[in-house]
């Protein structure tokens, strides 16, 4: 099976910029989401949203890059929320 295109979509929402994220979360990709994030936080944007639902599967050090990505962006005075998909029941 070959797994889903990593790819990652960058828009608006009201004063937050949005941040859709699709395919496997790993630490290579993990690599590139966190450029994109550190482009739009360089930028002036102080809201981010990041809805990370269509992901395949995530990795400790993608998780970890959020992590300190977050605390980063918090202690900045900006803010990041991150939405993960739905456990399924």
């Amino acid at each position: 099976m070959v797994p889903p295109e990593f790819n990652i979509i960058v828009g608006m929402t009201g004063d937050a910029v949005a941040v859709s994220v699709s395919g496997d979360l790993d630490s290579d990709s993990a690599g590139r989401l966190r450029a994109v994030l550190l482009g739009i936080f360089r930028a002036g944007h102080r809201r981010v949203v990041v809805d990370l639902a269509r992901i395949g599967s995530v990795d400790g050090r993608a998780q970890e890059m959020l992590a300190r990505m977050l605390k980063r962006v918090r202690a900045q005075g900006a803010d990041m929320i991150v939405h993960w998909a739905a456990a399924a029941p």
